[in-house]
């Protein structure tokens, strides 16, 4: 039974935030904090209960941003000249033609083969997937947005409703597994990236490839078997597909084979992004205007009006200008320098330390999200090691845990969008993390904080 609706909660958050805001406009130049604060509650709030269609919320934090005038007109709409909101528009366009094709069926037809009709086989096909597709592909939003495509396919194969609780297990190993297990993985996340990265800049910190996996594999290891755990259980429908059926076994269609030129092709480009320095999004751009263009035979000439939905990539630009507002009025400093006093830091180096710096970096990332959470947490990192006695590459780690671990759907993007492209309730993405967080928090680690103790890493 559901003690608080949604609507409840929207209308509490909603009207909290007004109060906020209208504090911060009595206040006058100095309110700009409190002014942020509002917003970011309000727009939070409507976006994790759904009480208003996604795109509603969107542009009311435009226009209440817009209205309010604490941060200047690039700030407000930087989220439109971001890197990820033309990875959203493009991967929508090259997720619309996976399908469209039956590249999506086929590719299901392929993993069918592996796991015939059965689910808690599909459930760990799916994840295994998921998981590899984070070793070619470093950037989440792509990997996503080519699994939920492939996971409804594959969910049709096996008899299921895509929309069922069935297709919708499946939907979410393939998203949950292609994101958070990948953290042990330094080219997989944009996060991990610009972590490794700022405390390279920062302190001259560097961490290889095979040495920030060993380091990060227990905890990752323990998320890939929850998850995969979790979903077999996650519905008691039984699959009524035995078989391949004539999708699988027909030849491969001209649009098929196309399409699949290009996405090897733009694997590739993100694969080797280490050697060309181009973006993902630019990449992917890139492939979405082949892909969209009728004369390819990909997608017919009325895709843009009757099949792609552009309400993800502004959900994404709003959520945006949330924590852009906030970092301009300076808020994620205000907190954070709050938080840090407060917490109950050892010189021993001891594993209450490492829970210290674990749950501040928690605490952080959901108030700035987590590919802006490094650029909080990296300038505590030589304070938290002198106080807390680990050294700065330890401190990183476990900040490193802490942005990984979302136990809102909201701190991480390619959740937010992949609830957006697949439908998949917001509740079953909420229930995994809080799940994912539970067991980080509780076995997770402690078990790397043993782990780094049996290598000499602490």
């Amino acid at each position: 039974m559901r003690l608080v609706s949604p609507l409840a909660v929207a209308g509490f958050g909603v009207a909290t935030g007004a109060g906020l805001i209208a504090y911060g406009l009595v206040l006058g130049a100095s309110g700009a904090l409190w002014t942020a604060a509002g917003l970011g509650l309000a727009g939070i709030t409507l976006f994790a209960t759904r009480a208003v269609p996604e795109v509603v919320a969107a542009i009311a934090i435009f226009l209440v941003a817009l209205g309010l005038g604490t941060a200047p007109r690039d700030i407000i709409f930087s989220g439109f000249m971001s890197g990820g909101f033309w990875l959203i528009v493009s991967g929508i366009i090259l997720g619309t033609a996976i399908t469209a094709t039956g590249l999506a069926a086929r590719i299901s037809g392929r993993l069918f083969a592996l796991a015939g009709p059965s689910y808690g086989r599909a459930t760990l096909v799916i994840a295994t997937t998921g998981l590899l597709l984070g070793i070619l592909v470093p950037s989440t939003m792509p990997r996503v947005i080519v699994m939920v495509p492939v996971a409804a396919a594959f969910a049709e194969r096996l008899g299921l409703d895509p929309k069922g609780r069935g297709g919708i297990g499946l939907i979410a190993t393939a998203v949950t597994a292609t994101l958070l297990p990948t953290y042990t993985i330094l080219t997989a996340n944009l996060p991990t990236i610009v972590q490794v990265g700022a405390m390279q800049q920062s302190y001259g910190i560097a961490s290889t490839y095979s040495e920030y996996m060993i380091q990060q594999w227990p905890v990752n290891a323990l998320r890939f078997l929850l998850i995969a755990v979790l979903m077999m259980r996650f519905t008691t429908e039984t699959p009524v597909c035995a078989g391949d059926d004539e999708a699988g076994a027909a030849p491969h269609r001209p649009e098929q084979r196309r399409l699949l030129i290009v996405l090897g092709v733009a694997i590739l480009g993100w694969m080797t992004d280490f050697m060309h320095g181009i973006e993902p999004a630019w990449i992917a751009m890139a492939a979405a205007a082949i892909v969209i263009w009728p004369r390819f035979g990909m997608l017919d000439g009325n895709a843009m009006r009757e099949r792609i939905d552009f309400s993800p990539p502004i959900f994404f630009a709003a959520l945006v200008t949330v924590v852009a507002v906030a970092r301009e009025a300076g808020l994620d400093r205000v907190l954070a320098d709050a938080f840090i006093a407060r917490l109950p830091l050892s010189p021993a180096g001891d594993l209450s330390s490492v829970y210290a710096v674990y749950g501040f970096s928690v605490i952080i990332s959901h108030l700035t999200t987590a590919p802006a959470a490094p650029a909080v947490l990296v300038p505590f990192a030589a304070s938290l090691s002198e106080a807390t006695g680990l050294s700065l590459k330890a401190v990183s780690m476990v900040q490193m845990i802490g942005i990984a671990t979302p136990v809102l759907a909201y701190q991480a993007p390619p959740l937010i969008v992949a609830m957006s492209i697949s439908k998949v309730p917001n509740a079953v993405f909420v229930r995994l993390c809080v799940w994912l967080a539970l067991a980080v928090s509780l076995v997770g680690l402690p078990l790397t904080y043993l782990w780094w103790q049996v290598i000499g890493f602490v």
